[in-house]
């Protein structure tokens, strides 16, 4: 069912708003202000607000920013508005303009036309769920270095949610309109990392029987994230610091530079700093994309967003499967935050899938209980595990001095799969390298 929100300071138009839209099924909240507008815009998930432009406490156009952060539509209403307030609205991210007095008709079609779009947008773009005030900040930080064209580092653990606060500065920035495009350097091969980001020209090794426009070009006029920058071969980060700083690109085989107009965001769990001094990863490269930096905090550390985003999870997988979304009672989400959630977000979201298969839809407790249970018991047998398999792939690296293809034959697994448990353990093969 979709919520709407009414932001209105004339009780009448409020109650006559809500009554056409809950006889079409809509859910409704209404507020008379933009104070409580916030309060219910920062607590609840909308997926279209009515507001009002002139209310008692200000103008209704600055309730956009923290609509557009939650990924809620926004229709300005007025009957006093000219035209050039209705174009700068739309401009500042409105989706439609209703002029007073409001005809039902009009209403319900504007509405319907949100909806489609917010539904569209949530597909494409991972929705951030927050009730927190350390997630407020985050969001108050990225949204002010969205207005840059700097480089942003973002920082944090497996899981937390580095890759959605990309897009969130990325859908504020100036760039909004170009793509996103999101690379795991960890997983690139570093014989074709160059390739990768930077394209190629045709003929320009064996194998390239056809040119390639790489990362950089297909990310044109929009947002670069270089996700687990850190596992970038450490040969390739001085041609990337070039192109950040030129803003021009040479495809491998070709003498021809390219001109971008990219924005660089650049994500990693690693300690880049460490690794700069440590002779790891460039330290000029560091302090180029260093300059603005944020950090996602781990799950355990905002807790109180668990319950926000299980709750936001069970009904995304409810939709999924075709079910009716029953609210489970407070103490099921009181019982999500004794959980680690050493996987952050990740975790959560698969577990709270999990526990709707299992269940079929009903969320049985105990199921729950179960979970917990195992884990519980597995904890110390999967921390031996993991010390194991990642020593392993340290004392493998050690032999073959780096040499991700040989480690792949002496383990026995496929290069993919190494590269991911090389990003899991956060193992760099340079470190294994020979200085040349």
């Amino acid at each position: 069912m979709a919520k709407i929100l009414i932001v209105d300071d004339e009780r009448g138009i409020r109650e006559v708003l809500t009554s056409i839209l809950q006889k079409k099924g809509y859910e409704t909240s209404s507020a008379g202000d933009i104070k409580s507008a916030e309060n219910l815009l920062l607590n609840e998930n909308f997926d279209v607000a009515l507001v009002d432009m002139l209310l008692p406490d200000g103008d209704g156009k600055t309730l956009i920013p923290l609509a557009q952060k939650k990924l809620t539509n926004v229709v300005m209403i007025s009957g006093h508005a000219t035209l050039s307030s209705a174009v700068e609205a739309v401009k500042m991210g409105a989706f439609d303009f209703l002029e007073k007095p409001l005809d039902r008709e009009k209403i319900l079609i504007v509405i319907q036309n949100a909806l489609r779009e917010t539904e569209l947008k949530r597909k494409s773009e991972p929705q951030i769920v927050f009730v927190s005030q350390k997630m407020k900040i985050v969001l108050e930080i990225a949204e002010k270095y969205a207005r840059s064209k700097e480089p942003v580092l973002i920082l944090g653990e497996t899981g937390s949610g580095k890759e959605i606060l990309a897009r969130f500065i990325h859908r504020l920035s100036s760039n909004s309109k170009g793509p996103f495009v999101a690379v795991n350097c960890a997983a690139i091969p570093s014989e074709l990392a160059e390739s990768e980001l930077f394209g190629h020209s045709k003929g320009a090794f064996t194998g390239a029987v056809e040119s390639r426009k790489g990362k950089f070009l297909s990310a044109d006029g929009g947002t670069l994230l270089l996700d687990e920058i850190g596992d970038l071969p450490f040969a390739l980060q001085a041609k990337l610091l070039r192109v950040i700083e030129e803003g021009k690109a040479t495809p491998v085989g070709s003498d021809k530079e390219v001109k971008l107009d990219v924005r660089i965001l650049a994500a990693t769990n690693s300690d880049l700093e460490e690794m700069a001094k440590k002779g790891k990863f460039r330290e000029d490269l560091y302090y180029r994309i260093s300059g603005l930096k944020i950090e996602m905090p781990p799950l355990r550390e905002r807790k109180e967003d668990i319950p926000a985003l299980a709750e936001h999870f069970l009904k995304e997988g409810c939709q999924n499967e075709g079910w009716e979304y029953i609210e489970p009672p407070k103490h099921f989400f009181e019982k999500l935050k004794e959980f680690e959630w050493r996987g952050n977000i990740r975790e959560l979201k698969r577990e709270m899938t999990r526990l709707l298969l299992f269940s079929e839809g009903k969320l049985d407790l105990k199921i729950l209980d179960e979970i917990k249970a195992k884990k519980s018991d597995s904890s110390g047998l999967k921390n031996a595990r993991i010390e194991s398999e990642s020593q392993k792939i340290i004392d493998v690296l050690k032999e073959t001095k780096g040499n991700v293809k040989k480690a792949t034959e002496i383990l026995k697994i496929s290069r993919s799969n190494l590269y991911e448990k090389m990003r899991t353990y956060k193992i760099n093969p340079d470190y294994f390298r020979e200085e040349k």
